[in-house]
Protein backbone atom coordinates (compact mmCIF):
# COMPACT_ATOMS: atom_id res chain seq x y z
CA UNK A 1 0.00 0.00 0.00
CA UNK A 2 1.76 3.28 -0.97
CA UNK A 3 0.42 6.73 0.92
CA UNK A 4 0.46 9.61 -1.25
CA UNK A 5 -1.63 11.84 1.07
CA UNK A 6 -3.36 11.60 4.42
CA UNK A 7 -6.39 9.81 3.40
CA UNK A 8 -5.31 8.49 -0.15
CA UNK A 9 -3.58 5.10 -0.66
CA UNK A 10 -2.80 2.99 -3.63
CA UNK A 11 -3.44 -0.24 -3.48
CA UNK A 12 -1.95 -3.34 -5.72
CA UNK A 13 -4.29 -6.52 -6.24
CA UNK A 14 -3.16 -9.48 -7.64
CA UNK A 15 -3.39 -10.42 -11.12
CA UNK A 16 -4.35 -14.07 -12.19
CA UNK A 17 -2.84 -14.81 -15.68
CA UNK A 18 -3.08 -17.72 -17.35
CA UNK A 19 -4.43 -19.17 -21.11
CA UNK A 20 -7.79 -18.17 -20.74
CA UNK A 21 -7.03 -14.65 -19.68
CA UNK A 22 -6.80 -12.03 -16.93
CA UNK A 23 -8.22 -12.14 -13.83
CA UNK A 24 -8.29 -10.00 -11.23
CA UNK A 25 -10.64 -10.25 -8.10
CA UNK A 26 -11.62 -7.59 -6.05
CA UNK A 27 -12.02 -9.08 -2.05
CA UNK A 28 -13.47 -7.31 1.07
CA UNK A 29 -10.45 -6.43 3.15
CA UNK A 30 -8.24 -8.27 0.95
CA UNK A 31 -7.55 -6.33 -2.18
CA UNK A 32 -10.64 -3.71 -1.18
CA UNK A 33 -10.30 -2.09 2.09
CA UNK A 34 -14.25 -2.13 2.71
CA UNK A 35 -17.23 -3.68 2.52
CA UNK A 36 -18.74 -2.35 -0.88
CA UNK A 37 -22.48 -1.24 -1.17
CA UNK A 38 -22.57 0.31 -4.03
CA UNK A 39 -20.65 -0.59 -7.51
CA UNK A 40 -20.80 1.32 -10.53
CA UNK A 41 -18.08 2.26 -13.71
CA UNK A 42 -18.12 5.31 -15.68
CA UNK A 43 -16.99 5.62 -19.39
CA UNK A 44 -15.60 8.64 -21.15
CA UNK A 45 -15.15 8.98 -24.50
CA UNK A 46 -14.39 12.89 -24.67
CA UNK A 47 -10.83 13.58 -23.38
CA UNK A 48 -11.41 17.02 -22.32
CA UNK A 49 -14.05 15.63 -19.58
CA UNK A 50 -13.69 16.80 -15.74
CA UNK A 51 -16.00 14.35 -13.45
CA UNK A 52 -15.81 14.28 -9.61
CA UNK A 53 -15.30 18.14 -8.06
CA UNK A 54 -17.06 16.69 -4.56
CA UNK A 55 -16.00 15.02 -1.23
CA UNK A 56 -17.61 12.11 -0.63
CA UNK A 57 -19.31 11.17 2.76
CA UNK A 58 -18.13 7.65 2.26
CA UNK A 59 -15.41 5.81 1.18
CA UNK A 60 -14.13 4.89 -3.12
CA UNK A 61 -12.22 2.47 -4.44
CA UNK A 62 -11.10 3.38 -8.11
CA UNK A 63 -9.82 0.94 -10.51
CA UNK A 64 -9.13 1.51 -14.80
CA UNK A 65 -10.27 -1.09 -16.91
CA UNK A 66 -9.45 0.80 -20.13
CA UNK A 67 -7.48 3.45 -20.44
CA UNK A 68 -6.05 6.57 -18.02
CA UNK A 69 -6.81 9.56 -15.85
CA UNK A 70 -5.59 11.81 -13.64
CA UNK A 71 -7.71 12.00 -10.22
CA UNK A 72 -6.72 14.91 -8.30
CA UNK A 73 -7.11 14.37 -4.96
CA UNK A 74 -7.01 17.24 -1.61
CA UNK A 75 -7.69 16.12 2.07
CA UNK A 76 -7.35 19.90 3.29
CA UNK A 77 -4.02 20.45 3.82
CA UNK A 78 -1.92 18.44 0.82
CA UNK A 79 -3.07 17.92 -2.54
CA UNK A 80 -1.93 15.16 -5.43
CA UNK A 81 -2.32 14.11 -8.71
CA UNK A 82 -2.59 10.38 -9.21
CA UNK A 83 -2.57 9.13 -13.01
CA UNK A 84 -4.41 5.32 -12.63
CA UNK A 85 -3.53 3.49 -15.90
CA UNK A 86 -2.88 -0.03 -15.00
CA UNK A 87 -6.46 -2.39 -13.49
CA UNK A 88 -3.59 -4.38 -11.11
CA UNK A 89 -4.02 -1.55 -8.64
CA UNK A 90 -6.62 0.87 -7.32
CA UNK A 91 -6.89 4.08 -5.44
CA UNK A 92 -8.67 4.15 -1.87
CA UNK A 93 -10.08 7.42 -1.68
CA UNK A 94 -11.22 8.00 2.42
CA UNK A 95 -14.41 9.77 2.68
CA UNK A 96 -13.71 13.54 3.05
CA UNK A 97 -11.23 13.64 0.08
CA UNK A 98 -12.24 16.38 -2.68
CA UNK A 99 -11.51 14.19 -5.83
CA UNK A 100 -11.21 15.96 -9.58
CA UNK A 101 -11.42 13.72 -12.42
CA UNK A 102 -9.68 14.43 -15.47
CA UNK A 103 -6.98 13.93 -18.38
CA UNK A 104 -8.95 10.86 -19.58
CA UNK A 105 -7.85 8.90 -22.17
CA UNK A 106 -10.55 8.57 -25.02
CA UNK A 107 -11.95 4.92 -24.14
CA UNK A 108 -11.23 5.21 -20.10
CA UNK A 109 -13.86 2.79 -18.35
CA UNK A 110 -13.30 3.32 -14.63
CA UNK A 111 -14.70 1.13 -11.92
CA UNK A 112 -15.54 2.69 -8.48
CA UNK A 113 -16.52 0.61 -5.44
CA UNK A 114 -18.67 2.70 -3.02
CA UNK A 115 -19.02 2.30 0.99
CA UNK A 116 -22.47 3.82 0.91
CA UNK A 117 -25.46 3.63 -1.15
CA UNK A 118 -25.80 6.78 -3.46
CA UNK A 119 -28.99 8.02 -1.12
CA UNK A 120 -26.75 7.53 2.22
CA UNK A 121 -23.80 9.34 0.70
CA UNK A 122 -23.58 13.33 1.58
CA UNK A 123 -21.41 15.26 -1.16
CA UNK A 124 -19.62 18.59 -0.02
CA UNK A 125 -17.72 21.18 -2.32
CA UNK A 126 -14.53 21.40 -0.49
CA UNK A 127 -12.09 18.76 1.44
CA UNK A 128 -13.69 17.81 4.86
CA UNK A 129 -10.61 16.50 6.92
CA UNK A 130 -12.78 15.46 9.75
CA UNK A 131 -14.69 12.69 8.12
CA UNK A 132 -11.70 10.84 7.18
CA UNK A 133 -9.85 11.62 10.24
CA UNK A 134 -12.41 10.47 12.68
CA UNK A 135 -12.96 7.00 11.01
CA UNK A 136 -9.51 6.00 10.02
CA UNK A 137 -9.00 2.52 9.54
CA UNK A 138 -6.28 3.00 7.49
Amino acid sequence: MLRYIEGVHLLHHQVHVDPRGTLVALEQFKSLPFAPKRVFFMTIEAPGSIRGGHANSCDEFLVVLKGSLLVEVDNGNECVGVRLERYDQGLWIRAGILIHLREFEAGTIMLVCASELYENTQHYDRARPDLFIADCHA
